[in-house]
């Protein structure tokens, strides 16, 4: 289950980045801030890691010139807030003046987040804003639960104009500037807890 904390109102951490760049994250989680909040999320289960893998693969299948961030912080020179998406699509770079820095925003082709117990509100209702605040061009929620993907494109003044759902086994079309469809035929659902 994911943990929040909420920054303290008397202005006590006066930059929000400094005290996650400070957190003592525990192993095994990682730590977003996100509309003000730190919030801590468990390691996913292994569906999870595979569906990412499996659109990994397909997004860099023949485009030598894109890497995929998988779990690294975003951040924008605007606001305050440090996602760490499950998947990130971004051009490649090997500039050894990068190492040390996070991922700017305004390099983000696409945004990829698969749902989990812990923090499916946070994916589908707080990230949607941020990420369109950001100017991120596409934003996918893979929904394992539900059985489908969600779309969300065209940010403009921090919202998504376009959200198209998608059943597992549907194509899913992703438009420019990314422009690849992803074949979900073989993404699963979690198994119905007993």
């Amino acid at each position: 289950m994911a943990t929040r904390h909420r920054q303290d109102p008397a202005g006590s951490v006066r930059d929000p980045r400094v005290a996650i760049a400070e957190l003592a994250v525990p192993e095994g989680f990682k730590a977003e801030l996100i509309d003000g909040e730190i919030i801590l999320s468990p390691s996913p289960p292994r569906l999870h890691a595979r569906l990412i893998r499996a659109i990994e693969a397909q997004l860099l299948a023949g485009h030598d010139g894109w890497e995929c961030s998988l779990e690294q912080t975003i951040e924008h020179p605007k606001f305050p807030d440090l996602p760490q998406p499950d998947l990130a699509l971004v051009p490649f770079s090997d500039d050894a003046a990068e190492d040390g820095t996070w991922w700017p925003a305004e390099e983000v082709l696409l945004a990829v987040e698969v749902l989990s117990h812990s923090n499916s509100t946070n994916d589908t209702v707080a990230k949607p804003r941020l990420y369109a605040r950001f100017g991120i061009p596409l934003y996918l929620i893979v929904d394992p639960f539900g059985g489908q993907c969600t779309l969300y494109a065209k940010p403009r003044e921090g919202q998504y104009e376009d959200k198209i759902a998608f059943p597992f086994g549907a194509p899913v079309a992703l438009p420019a500037p990314v422009a690849v469809e992803l074949d979900t035929t073989r993404f699963r659902t979690f198994v119905p807890r007993a």
